[in-house]
């Protein structure tokens, strides 16, 4: 296994993301047409519970919670389903540069990604359901098998820090699954359950400086987000001074935190999961699948068992496989 220190780390992650500036772009356009969208939102919706804030309360405090709620319920979805498309092709060529150094030229990198995407996974919803399924098995090994207490100064009796470092190491694992995927998608073969489910195997082996890795830059986006957020801020303080009034300094509130977010995810996000990218493929590096940390995930994690048997079935029928997004939901850790 080699070793990789944080500044070689953070250059090449750097470099991946300057690679593949179209992406970067492609966010930009997309989270902030969804940002202009989002504030005609707030401003018509913010406007009809004014109206009615001194004719029926009931109906202003609905509307209100429309237009604030609104928003983050869309950026939900659209996570879910158009955004992770994007996510999920960056994700695709970040990995080709990584392991192969080059894409091919006279193609859009946007149009390779998707239809590496499209190769390896068939459509979104399968795309999603696997990775869904990748950080179940991934949460599940944490809880049974990382030792946080390890990782504090104080030792095993600071339970409320303990507690504390759970909750930021939970948040932290999103980037690891993105990791997995983008194994899978190295891999390069059909059977993406198999290709995934070794990607697991080989996190659990190796799983310390990827998961330094992934709560660093966490705290890292943090960090980003706070400065973010005051340099944003400063404006929205003059602009609710001089608009004295408590809808439109709602309204601004609400609009600051939403921009900041849509920031994060269209700039830093890409750094995080290029970053982690990195961390987690030159960790892996020479390192084969140990059939006893297979046997270990199989015995806690019923989710790495279903994992197992699409692996099975996709090679003994070979042809891709009929899970979909609805059997996910049934999953269980």
């Amino acid at each position: 296994m080699n070793s990789l220190n944080d500044k070689g780390a953070f250059k090449k992650a750097f470099g991946l993301l300057v690679k593949t500036t179209p992406f970067l772009g492609l966010n930009i356009i997309v989270y902030g047409g969804f940002f202009l969208a989002a504030v005609m939102w707030l401003g018509i919706f913010g406007g009809i519970a004014l109206f009615f804030s001194s004719r029926i309360e009931l109906l202003a405090i609905i509307f209100f919670i429309i237009a604030v709620a609104g928003p983050f319920a869309v950026l939900a979805f659209g996570k879910r389903y158009i955004l992770y498309m994007i996510k999920g092709a960056h994700i695709a060529v970040l990995t080709k540069y990584l392991t192969e150094g080059e894409v091919p030229e006279g193609k859009s990198q946007i149009a390779y990604g998707r239809e590496i995407v499209q190769q390896n996974f068939r459509d979104v919803s399968i795309l999603f359901a696997l990775d869904r399924m990748i950080d179940r098995v991934i949460r599940r090994f944490t809880r049974r098998f990382v030792r946080l207490v390890d990782m504090l100064p104080l030792g095993g009796g600071a339970s409320k820090l303990a507690r504390w470092v759970s909750t930021i190491v939970n948040q932290s694992l999103s980037y690891i699954d993105e990791a997995i995927l983008s194994y899978s998608i190295a891999k390069d073969g059909k059977n993406v359950w198999e290709n995934a489910r070794q990607g697991i195997i080989l996190y659990a082996q190796v799983y310390k400086p990827v998961l330094m890795s992934a709560i660093k830059i966490w705290f890292l986006g943090r960090a980003f987000f706070l400065a973010l957020l005051i340099i944003l801020g400063i404006p929205g303080i003059i602009l609710m001074l001089m608009f004295d009034t408590g809808w439109f300094q709602v309204i601004t509130i609400v609009s600051l935190f939403l921009l900041t977010s849509l920031i994060i995810r269209a700039v830093f996000d890409p750094f995080a999961t290029a970053y982690t990218l990195v961390t987690y493929h030159q960790s892996i590096e020479g390192v084969e699948v140990n059939k006893e940390w297979d046997e270990r995930l199989r015995s806690v994690s019923g989710t790495f068992r279903q994992m197992t048997d699409k692996a099975k079935d996709f090679a003994g029928k070979n042809m891709p496989g009929d899970f979909t997004a609805s059997e996910e939901v049934r999953t269980t850790s």
